[in-house]
């Protein structure tokens, strides 16, 4: 399948695990493909900085260097209309459609409220790994 993963997901992922740990093994281990943008990356970046989750830096060096090495990175398009409740949201979805994905998973509800756009299934990591 190919995906986008939401930046939610990749910081539940890092400091949690459990089912958005499970989607990003699937990438890691070759059954997803995972597009990102430098706009999603710098979002993960700066919210795992945040004094709150109390992170290593060199970890979080770390857990980008493994995703950009497992993700296929396209240049984003602007986006000239909000569509998401939150326009903040509007970059997964536009590399979504950039990246031609087939579905994207988050916990964010102003996503999830969507559950498709255009052709893109909009999921919580557990029901996407039901669904595979």
């Amino acid at each position: 399948m190919k995906i986008v993963i939401d930046s939610n997901v990749f910081i539940s992922s890092f400091f949690w695990g459990g089912h958005p740990r499970e989607v990003f093994e699937r990438v890691i281990n070759g059954f997803d493909e995972l597009y990102i943008t430098d706009e999603i990356i710098a979002e993960i970046t700066s919210v795992m900085n945040n004094s709150k989750f109390n992170a290593n830096s060199i970890e979080i060096e770390d857990y980008v260097k493994i995703i950009e090495k497992y993700s296929k990175k396209i240049v984003s398009k602007n986006v000239s209309k909000t569509i998401s409740r939150d326009k903040n949201d509007d970059k997964i979805l536009q590399c979504g459609l950039d990246g031609n994905v087939d579905f994207i998973v988050t916990g964010d509800k102003d996503l999830l409220v969507l559950k498709e756009y255009e052709t893109i299934k909009i999921i919580k990591p557990k029901d996407y790994l039901d669904a595979c």
